[in-house]
């Protein structure tokens, strides 16, 4: 995963040299504002993670600023789409900011955060979650609230899933609506 993304730093790093005057490209002031430690920032970034040949992951932002010293791209409206070994979709998350650790694959995301599993319904939303690449392992240590399928509402403190979300543990669970009193709802 790590070597494509130095790949990417690397070409755009290549082409940003390239100039006939030696002056520094022209930028406008809003975009230094919008974070003045990024090396480089991307508008519209549509990227796929891959393992060994097969894809993982695809990360998308509406802004993504690379921090080249920290080996960190930080994005802003994100959405990533996880997927198993076939290239099925697992899991669907949307946040509107994140850290992504190209290094280590590992992943912050905040605000606002929503994960979606397609196949089962299920959705988990939180202000903070943190991903795991090589422990594919997906947790947040701040509340959270887990939709099922059959309109059960789950509430916790904290909670713990995979990409997968076949399943999902909450720290002290409070059921807020079983299913029973959700189907007899409109």
């Amino acid at each position: 995963m790590s070597a494509r993304w130095i790949g990417a730093l690397v070409l755009a790093s290549s082409l940003a040299a390239c100039s006939e005057s030696g002056d520094p490209p022209l930028v406008a002031e809003e975009i230094l504002q919008l974070n003045p430690k990024a090396n480089q920032v991307v508008f519209g970034l549509d990227h796929f993670l891959a393992e060994e040949g097969i894809r993982r992951a695809q990360v998308k932002a509406d802004t993504a600023f690379f921090l080249e010293d920290q080996s960190l791209v930080e994005l802003r409206i994100m959405d990533v789409i996880f997927f198993d070994s076939s290239g099925d979709t697992t899991s669907i998350l949307t946040a509107q900011e994140g850290t992504y650790d190209w290094e280590t694959g590992n992943m912050t995301a905040k605000i606002d955060v929503v994960v979606i599993n397609p196949r089962e319904n299920r959705r988990v939303e939180t202000s903070v979650l943190h991903y795991s690449s090589a422990m594919d392992r997906i947790w947040g240590d701040e509340p959270a609230t887990i939709f099922e399928a059959d309109g059960t509402v789950v509430e916790g403190t904290a909670f713990e899933t995979n990409s997968r979300m076949d399943r999902v543990d909450l720290t002290s669970a409070r059921i807020v609506r079983p299913a029973s009193q959700s189907q007899r709802e409109p």
